[in-house]
């Protein structure tokens, strides 16, 4: 049962109990229909609009009252909702943090730190009213040291740092956003097809969040790999991270990397591969596009 019509639930239930109640309050409403994610309004790491593809899909609300010694912490919601809040007046700012499905982990709706927090001032809420705010917009809260890799697959862009891919510079209708994308093509006679990033990464902070970023559409499942040591000098080996299942439409995907790395007890350096599967023995095509990775405290 979604989050809103569990609220509407209480509500009612409230208003039941609440008939020879005179100390019922009236509550106010708060909806949020999306937030975008959009480039900050200076300095931005790139311009380029496949950095900023996303799939925020709930919020973490706080609100701060005049004169309360502590925030509100309204709770967790998934968009698009409309939420009750018991409170009547001038609000100092309500805090909207972004939540996002972390790929791979059913269930699981963490606040995304790389986005930042998102803040109305100076605002108010009225008694039976609702405050609507139909698009909020947030932005990476990262700087450019905490950007491993970014590939958009743009006609600008010199070279790739994918291998085993073809790279279609002009094609806008069929990428994901601005001009190009990459796909990998997987006859029916071959079980499984392997792509990957020819570079590889370096992150000495064991206490750093990795993620990967990467919008999709696919017509087979595929996986994607970490490499990397177990130990200081040694040999290295292959773990891998997760499935991403086929979708006829594209998909943004936020692939936390830290459990694997773990694996590796976070040895600095590891690369990172995928391999179409064709378990079906049928002819298909695995398409990518604005590819992140990501790290930060």
């Amino acid at each position: 049962m979604k989050i809103r019509n569990l609220i509407l639930v209480a509500m009612a239930a409230l208003g039941m109990t609440a008939c020879n109640d005179d100390d019922f309050t009236i509550p106010a409403f708060l909806h949020v229909e999306a937030v975008k994610v959009v480039p900050p309004e200076s300095n931005p790491i790139t311009l380029e609009e496949g950095f900023y593809t996303s799939d925020i899909t709930a919020l973490y609300v706080i609100a701060h009252y005049p004169g309360a010694m502590k925030m509100d912490t309204i709770g967790l919601f998934e968009m698009p909702f409309t939420i009750p809040v018991l409170h009547e007046g001038p609000v100092d700012y309500l805090e909207f943090y972004p939540a996002v499905k972390q790929s791979g982990v059913g269930g699981a709706l963490p606040y995304y730190s790389f986005y930042k927090p998102i803040r109305v001032s100076d605002t108010s809420l009225v008694a039976g009213d609702t405050l609507r705010f139909d698009t909020l917009s947030t932005t990476y809260a990262i700087g450019l040291s905490d950007m491993l890799m970014f590939t958009c697959f743009e006609p600008t862009e010199g070279s790739l740092p994918f291998d085993s891919v073809e790279w279609h510079r002009y094609a806008p209708e069929e990428a994901c956003s601005g001009m190009g994308y990459a796909s990998v093509h997987v006859p029916d006679s071959v079980l499984s097809v392997p792509f990957g990033i020819k570079q590889s990464f370096y992150v000495t902070d064991p206490t750093r969040v990795i993620y990967l970023e990467l919008d999709t559409r696919s017509d087979m499942r595929f996986e994607v790999y970490m490499h990397a040591a177990y130990e200081t000098g040694g040999s290295e080996h292959q773990e891998r991270v997760m499935v991403i299942n086929p979708s006829n439409h594209w998909q943004h995907m936020y692939i936390n990397l830290g459990r694997t790395w773990a694996w590796f007890n976070h040895q600095p350096e590891f690369r990172l591969s995928f391999a179409a599967l064709n378990v079906d023995g049928t002819e298909g095509d695995i398409r990518i596009d604005n590819v992140k990775l990501l790290t930060t405290l």
